[in-house]
Parts: structure tokens; C-alpha cells; sequence
């Protein structure tokens, strides 16, 4: 296939506007092309808006230059008159290479598909459509570059009503580019709640509670995998210490006609449910907060918890004069050390309280090291072995404090001070501790 610079530039266009560029790449330099060997141009989102990335490379230097999609089709049509002699596209859909014959008036096209299965939806950043021949819309372009799409509770391209009013999708159901990774986070944190929904009783609707709901994003996503995605009745409450907060998410919820969600304002120790909930929620909740949140959920007899800590300062003060070096003579080692010794208490406490308790990976360690999630069932069991099970959940805690010379941390004097631990064990921790 032959065609004129203007017919060439068409295409470029259609790809560029369209948002199924994956890169172009000019190369060849001819005289009028100065110092400038090759040019790169690939897209990129700034500030959740498409833009082109140009990089522009001479023998011993390459720039690099943010353009608005407009903006940069100035400057490619520039590179089509002459400049360069060989252009490489590369699409969603497709390769083209084309060549500028020696008299620089005709371009010859190669074309063949990408060496690929998958959709344009699939592989590409943009997020537009296409509406040449051969492309189809790309519904969901920002969320990953993996070679096969997560397959996921909330699926991207379908409207979701709750994350289209929390701002997570737009109308047609689209996940915003701005709001990808919370999407990723909303369904990775509804896979923990599925997997222990059949631990919950289904004979009655289902009550929940969310301690510092904050915006709610994972309050309502909640909502809609019991009502929606499992078709069970539920009464949800979310709490949160900020008024505003709480005003915008029950205007949501009303918006929404979610009449079995509500939010107030209120803290932990001042919330006093109608019925026990059995299922209790608490998401970053900082320092001892989150102790104040499974204590209570234990006193309870919830069936479900699911917490996610953050902050542990609790451990750090008690170490301060620590014979622990080298792991606590540094900050950052002594923070996450800290981090994992309160959280595997406070998951062995569980387990001394009546509960089978995972620690798990809430999302990626490159968004956070504050990720780990701590899930609780209650375990319906009196037998011996049981019990013999709780005990040893105990004294493990228990010596282990001894180990660091540390009196009990909240969670466990919350525990033992509503009985709800086996008998104590005698600690001569405290004895112990350095001044």
C-alpha cells in the first residue's frame, strides 16, 4: 500500500486521538532532521488527563517533552515532511512500518497484526476508542499491563452504581484512570469478605459494622457483594468520627435508595448497636484504635473480623532502651519490626479468644508496607483440644513479651479485662522490663 505524507499523518492521527497508540517511532534522519537521530513518542496519562510523551535523541543526548494529544499532533506532522524516512506504528491492533521513497513524495506501508490474542481493552493505557476500520472500543485501558485482565468481583466496563457515585467509574462504567488502583483495592478487599461469607449466619439478614468508614468506598462495595453479587438482606452501619464524611455518604446511600446502609457519626466505645453485629470492619484504623475495634468485636462474639492496622506505636515506645540491637537501632527496622510483632499478637490473641485467624496481604507492598489484613472467624467448638489450642495461642503471646520484656499490649489487657481469654498466665514480663 502506497500513500502521501497527508494520507500517512491520517493515520497517525486516527491512532493518537482515537487512544490506541501504543508508540511511534521515527527514525532514518534525513539532513533537515539536524542533530535529532531518532524520535520516540508513546502515551502517558498526567494528572488522569491522555497525553503523548515525546523523546527526541541525538547521538549523545536524549529530552523528553509532555504534550496535550492536540498539541503533539503539530509536531508529528512536522516529522512527516522529510525529516525522517522510516516510521514504525505500533497500535493496540496492529504493526505498520513505512518507508519514504528517495524522491520523499510516497510512503510505502507495511501492515500486519500484533503478535497478540488480546483486545485493544486489553493491552493499551489510554482509555479512548477507535473508530477507524478494525478497531473496537477500549473500555477499560488504565487498570493493568498484564498479558490477561483480572478477573474480578466488579468487573471494569460493566456501570456499577455505587462506584459510579463515588467517582471510581464514570457513566458508561469505565474505571477513571485517577481512581484504578482504589478499583483494584475495592475488589482485592472483596475477596477476603467472600471467602468467609459462608461462616455467616443466613437465616436473618446480616449486620455489619464499619468503624472509621472514612469515605466508604469499601463500606458500599461491601453492600453491593451481599445484596447484589450474593442476593442476601443485611443492615449496615458505618461509623466515622467526621461529620462531613458521614453527610456525603448518606447522601450517596440516599441517592442510591440503599435503605438497609446507613452512616452516623460516633466513635467505638459511644457506638451501641441494636443487635451484636457479625461482621465488624476496621480499615486503618491508627495505633490502639484498631486493638479498641477487635475487643470490641470479640465481646461481640462477631463472627467475622476483618482489620487492617496501621500505625503500631504502641511497641515502639516499650523499646525505646531495647536490648534488641541491631533490629531496633534503626528507624525504619525497628518500625516494621514493631509492626509485625503487634499485628502476630494481636492474630494469636485471636486465636486465644475463640477465633481461626489469618494474616494476609491486603494489597501490593509497593503501595503501602502497611498492607496486612487480619481475618477472624469465629470457631463454633468446646472440645478439648480446642481449648488446649486457645491455651497455647496464649502462652505463646506470652512468651514472647517475655522475650522483649514488655508488660501486655492493649489488645490482650482489653481481652483479659472482659474475661474473654483463658485464665491468665503468670508474666513476670513486667518485672523484667528495663527502666
Amino acid at each position: 500500500m502506497v500513500t502521501d505524507s497527508r494520507g500517512l499523518y491520517s493515520i497517525l492521527a486516527g491512532a493518537v486521538s482515537s487512544g490506541v497508540l501504543l508508540k511511534a517511532v521515527f527514525s532514518g534522519p534525513a539532513a533537515a532532521a539536524g542533530e535529532i537521530v531518532r524520535i520516540q513518542v508513546r502515551p502517558l496519562l498526567l494528572r488522569g488527563q491522555p497525553s503523548l510523551q515525546i523523546a527526541s535523541r541525538t547521538a549523545t543526548q536524549e529530552f523528553h517533552r509532555n504534550c496535550e494529544p492536540d498539541q503533539a499532533l503539530d509536531q508529528l506532522r512536522l516529522f512527516l515532511d522529510g525529516r525522517f524516512r522510516n516510521l514504525l506504528l505500533e497500535t493496540a491492533a496492529e504493526q505498520l512500518q513505512a518507508i519514504l521513497n528517495q524522491r520523499g513524495t510516497q510512503w510505502k506501508l507495511h501492515r500486519k497484526p500484533r503478535k497478540s490474542s488480546l483486545a485493544p481493552s486489553q493491552e493499551h493505557k489510554s482509555g479512548e476508542t477507535l473508530e477507524a476500520p478494525n478497531y473496537r472500543p477500549a473500555p477499560d485501558l488504565s487498570l493493568t499491563t498484564h498479558d490477561r485482565q483480572p478477573q474480578y468481583l466488579i468487573p471494569a466496563g460493566t456501570p456499577c452504581p455505587f462506584l459510579q457515585a463515588t467517582g471510581v467509574m464514570d457513566h458508561a462504567g469505565n474505571v477513571r484512570a485517577s481512581h484504578a488502583r482504589k478499583f483494584r483495592q475495592i475488589n482485592r478487599f472483596l475477596e477476603f469478605v467472600k471467602d468467609l461469607t459462608d461462616s455467616l449466619p443466613s437465616d436473618r439478614p446480616l449486620q455489619v459494622v464499619d468503624f472509621g468508614c472514612g469515605k466508604s468506598y469499601l463500606t458500599f462495595a461491601v453492600h453491593h457483594l451481599l445484596t447484589v453479587i450474593q442476593g442476601r438482606r443485611c443492615q449496615i452501619t458505618g461509623l466515622d468520627r467526621r461529620h462531613d464524611v458521614v453527610t456525603t455518604c448518606s447522601e450517596i446511600a440516599a441517592r442510591l435508595n440503599l435503605h438497609d446502609l446507613r452512616f452516623q457519626p460516633g466513635t467505638i466505645a459511644s457506638f451501641k448497636p441494636d443487635v451484636p453485629p457479625d461482621l465488624v470492619i476496621s480499615l486503618h484504623a491508627c495505633d490502639t484504635a484498631t486493638d479498641d475495634a477487635v475487643a470490641q468485636a470479640v465481646r461481640w462474639a462477631a463472627t467475622g473480623i476483618l482489620a487492617v492496622p496501621c500505625c503500631q506505636q504502641e511497641l515502639q515506645k516499650l523499646l525505646e532502651g531495647s536490648p534488641l540491637p541491631p533490629v531496633t537501632s534503626w528507624g525504619i527496622a525497628r518500625e516494621r519490626f514493631c509492626a509485625l510483632a503487634t499485628d502476630t499478637q494481636r492474630a494469636t490473641l485471636l486465636d486465644a479468644a475463640g477465633y481461626q485467624t489469618q494474616l494476609l496481604e491486603f494489597i501490593d507492598m509497593e503501595h503501602t508496607p502497611k498492607n496486612l489484613l487480619l481475618r477472624a472467624v469465629r470457631v463454633q467448638s468446646h472440645r478439648p483440644e480446642r481449648r488446649l489450642y486457645e491455651l497455647q495461642a496464649l502462652q505463646q503471646v506470652t512468651d514472647f513479651r517475655q522475650l522483649l520484656r514488655i508488660p501486655p499490649l492493649s489488645l490482650e489487657r482489653l481481652l483479659h479485662e472482659s474475661g474473654l481469654l483463658p485464665a491468665p498466665i503468670p508474666d513476670s514480663a513486667a518485672a523484667g522490663r528495663p527502666a
